[in-house]
């Protein structure tokens, strides 16, 4: 049975690289890496906790780290800059780390003979299936410096609208952190005080008294266990979506979202125009691009039906009257891409109509920023007021009591 080991081992050049190679036994590990040229320093088995830690924090490069390399590689390339050289210029100005380390196994892959998008392709995982697909089709074409600057457009314009959906969001996430932690310090600090006094007078206390002291009792008797849970739940929800069905599960729930659904179906048609316009017009064929797509709209739900649409045009039909069966794109859409195929102009089209769809996410995620606003501190208000209400009710009844008992005939 396969087993992953880490090796840290030379290349041809001296330089010390460390990865993971899977191979059947140690010495098969040592004879593959041979094989590429790498001299062994030391090697060993990984263990299966390891393994799946870094299934669980596998990174992915940032939109915005491949932009700014894109637009580099791209001006360096249309200069005339050989290949290596390019590559070593951004070894240099490279900011991500992990980027750097790619770069740096990627010239040593291209020194040994590898074509570029070859060399690329070993680090598939980490990097986006455009890039790979845009690279290729450059690299074969003889326009690398065209698609290096039509991939730097897309990353940052992908970059450009995901920023501006974190900005709106970033008040509502401060304001909800800041609530929570003023709730909880009241349940904490001031619920237990007047638990204490209703419990010495042993009055009958009404249901939302008794939930907040509840909730005190679990706030201040288990408080060690809370960072646990959260770690426990953060694991738990990343290991479920990362199986087929957890992720798809959360990509429907996501998508039937009031309000936030609708923004995240606009954002995915906007990326999904923007994308197939940017890879028919860098030459990529259509059934490649469909196929590139459906890990590049980032949901499981819209990727299966991409999925379905490209085996129905793989078996003649055109994708207008495809994608006009599924429920995922509007008549809009389809109706666009119908006119695209007609008038031989899918491209151009496809990238009109991103730019609609771009404007209309721009313009949500504005009028998104001014409604949250309101319910927020309306949020905020309703939990503060309940605590309050939970705190009053019961002195309301006592104060209730001893007046009815102090009052004489």
């Amino acid at each position: 049975m396969p087993q992953m080991f880490a090796y840290k081992a030379r290349n041809l050049s001296g330089q010390i690289m460390t990865g993971k190679v899977e191979a059947d036994s140690q010495s098969a590990a040592v004879a593959r890496l041979r094989e590429n040229n790498f001299f062994v320093v030391d090697i060993k088995p990984r263990r299966a906790s390891e393994i799946n830690l870094d299934k669980l924090f596998a990174f992915k490069l940032k939109t915005k780290d491949m932009a700014l390399f894109c637009r580099q590689f791209s001006t360096m390339s249309e200069a005339g800059i050989p290949l290596l050289q390019c590559l070593y210029i951004l070894i240099q100005q490279t900011e991500n780390k992990n980027l750097q380390k790619i770069l740096r196994e990627v010239v040593v892959e291209i020194e040994k003979g590898k074509t570029l998008t070859d060399a690329f392709k070993v680090y598939k995982e980490k990097l986006p299936d455009l890039f790979i697909n845009m690279l290729a089709t450059g690299e074969a074409s003889g326009t690398l410096d065209q698609a290096l600057g039509r991939l730097a457009a897309q990353f940052e314009k992908d970059h450009e609208i995901m920023e501006k959906v974190k900005s709106a969001m970033t008040y509502p996430v401060v304001v909800a952190i800041f609530a929570a932690v003023a709730v909880v310090a009241l349940i904490i600090l001031v619920v237990p005080i007047f638990a204490d006094i209703f419990s010495s007078m042993g009055a009958q206390l009404p249901l939302p008294t008794r939930i907040m002291i509840a909730l005190s009792d679990i706030f201040t008797k288990y408080w060690y266990a809370m960072p646990v849970v959260v770690i426990a739940l953060f694991i738990a929800f990343k290991r479920s979506i990362a199986t087929p069905g957890g992720k798809k599960a959360v990509d429907m729930v996501v998508l039937k979202m009031p309000v936030i659904g609708k923004l995240i179906n606009k954002t995915i048609t906007a990326r999904f125009a923007r994308t197939l316009a940017t890879l028919l017009r860098s030459g990529v064929p259509l059934m490649q691009s469909l196929e590139t797509l459906e890990d590049v709209v980032g949901n499981t739900v819209v990727a299966r039906e991409i999925a379905e649409a490209r085996a129905l045009v793989r078996e003649g039909e055109r994708i207008a009257p495809v994608f006009m069966k599924g429920k995922f794109f509007p008549p809009m859409v389809v109706n666009m891409i119908a006119i695209g195929e007609e008038s031989g102009s899918l491209d151009s089209l496809l990238e009109k109509l991103a730019m609609f769809y771009e404007q209309e996410v721009e313009t949500m995620v504005a009028r998104l920023s001014s409604i949250i606003e309101p319910l927020m501190i309306a949020g905020v208000g309703i939990m503060v007021g309940f605590i309050a209400l939970s705190i009053y009710m019961p002195l309301f009844s006592m104060s209730g009591a001893l007046q009815g008992g102090t009052g004489g005939p």
